[in-house]
């Protein structure tokens, strides 16, 4: 009687664990976010920033995303390069676009020469992951996003 209730106590232990999905085939948006800075050539004029900042910095609700990885300029620049994975992709796109209007404000009042790459951003998505550059090499920030999100 014991052996029975020990093998069918694994056997549902077991089932359990072949539905859950595993915690590695979410994406890894801080390694796409430094593949994307070192691919760019960026290492040296962006720096990390803390989840906390990157809410406040989007105004992102609690439930827009899953991860998320944000290099941002550390000089008087618009470069930046953020991986998102988002939960609600429309939600996440309008706080990047709400993102880019108030940088492009900034930028016009301080930095005019910045205001082109601002209104040239790369912002790319592939229906759960979103990737948002800003840098000098558009035609390289564009087949960057294209890669990280497997294009």
């Amino acid at each position: 009687m014991f052996r029975k209730f020990v093998s069918s106590l694994c056997a549902v232990v077991m089932l359990c664990g072949c539905g859950s999905q595993p915690a590695s085939s979410r994406p890894d948006t801080a390694a796409l976010a430094a593949k994307a800075v070192k691919d760019l050539g960026l290492e040296e004029k962006t720096e990390e920033l803390e989840d906390r900042i990157v809410q406040g910095l989007f105004f992102f609700e609690e439930d827009t995303l899953e991860a998320s990885s944000v290099y941002i300029h550390n000089d008087s620049s618009a470069d930046i390069v953020a991986v998102f994975d988002a939960k609600d992709v429309d939600s996440c796109r309008e706080k990047i676009d709400t993102y880019l209007q108030t940088t492009k404000l900034q930028m016009q009042n301080y930095y005019p020469d910045e205001v082109f790459k601002v209104d040239n951003a790369v912002v790319e998505d592939n229906g759960s992951l979103i990737v948002l550059i800003i840098c000098d090499d558009l035609q390289a920030a564009k087949k960057e996003a294209d890669t990280l999100l497997g294009k």
